[in-house]
This record gives structure tokens, C-alpha cells and sequence, in this order.
């Protein structure tokens, strides 16, 4: 059998007084997802997967982060190589973002905007977080 390689990738829903983090790509996803994209990046050896995406969203976006709790999960399967990620829910301690070079925009956006942006695979696997958000915030603004 051939060897199979397996790389761990953790992602941020990052929300910022309601909306929604996304980064622009400089060139489209290896996966054919197209530019845009949620921040985060592969785990290094020895790293959690929580300081993994403090480690990827300070050096995509200059943000802190105080990270709310994991929300979805997701493959990739390729020729002897498959990606595993976790998606985490978190929040910025402020909307400063400074860019690597990694990407060349990013937007806060409302939900509905983001369906715009992203690739229908990575958009299904965040609405039901994004629903469940924004219905928590709705309850909370009601008491």
C-alpha cells in the first residue's frame, strides 16, 4: 500500500459585532474552492489545535482571538492525502486586521453576503454555526 499523508487544518468563524470574517486568497484554492476563504491553517508539530488557530489567525490577520468553542468539522480526500479540519466558532478582540501575505482582502460580512463569497462546500459546512449564532444573539438582545 502506499503511504497516505494526513494533515490536521483548524479554520475560525470569526464574528465581529455580527458579522463574519472572510480572507481573499492570492491564488484559488489548490481544491478548486475559489479565493475566499475562513482564516486558519495547518497545525504544527506539538501544537493543540486551539493554539494552532491563535498561532494562524495572528499571523493571517494580526487578530487576537478569545475562541468560543469548536462547531464543525471537515475532509478532503486526494490521491495519498487527506485533510482532517476543525472549525472553531471565536471572536476578535478587536477588527484591526492587518494582512500576510497570504491574501490580498478580507471583509466582514453578514451571512448572507458570505454566501456570495464562498464556494458552496465551505458556505454549507458554516450556516448551521452561523444560524445558531445569530439565533443566540437574537434570545440575548431579547432579555
Amino acid at each position: 500500500m502506499e503511504k497516505v499523508r494526513f494533515h490536521i487544518t483548524v479554520k475560525g468563524i470569526v464574528i465581529y459585532k455580527g458579522k463574519v470574517l472572510a480572507l481573499k486568497r492570492v491564488r484559488p484554492s489548490s481544491d478548486g474552492l475559489g479565493y475566499w476563504e475562513m482564516p486558519g491553517g495547518g497545525l504544527e508539530y506539538g501544537e493543540t489545535p486551539h493554539e494552532a488557530l491563535v498561532r494562524e489567525l495572528k499571523e493571517e490577520t494580526g487578530l487576537d482571538i478569545e475562541i468560543i468553542k469548536p462547531v464543525y468539522t471537515f475532509t478532503a480526500i486526494r490521491p495519498n492525502y487527506q485533510t482532517v479540519g476543525i472549525g472553531f466558532l471565536a471572536i476578535p478582540t478587536n477588527d484591526h486586521v492587518i494582512l500576510s501575505d497570504e491574501h490580498t482582502d478580507f471583509k466582514f460580512v453578514h451571512s448572507d453576503e458570505l454566501k456570495e463569497l464562498l464556494d458552496p462546500q465551505i458556505y454549507n459546512d458554516i450556516i448551521l454555526t452561523l444560524k445558531e449564532y445569530e439565533n443566540v444573539t437574537k434570545n440575548n438582545n431579547q432579555d
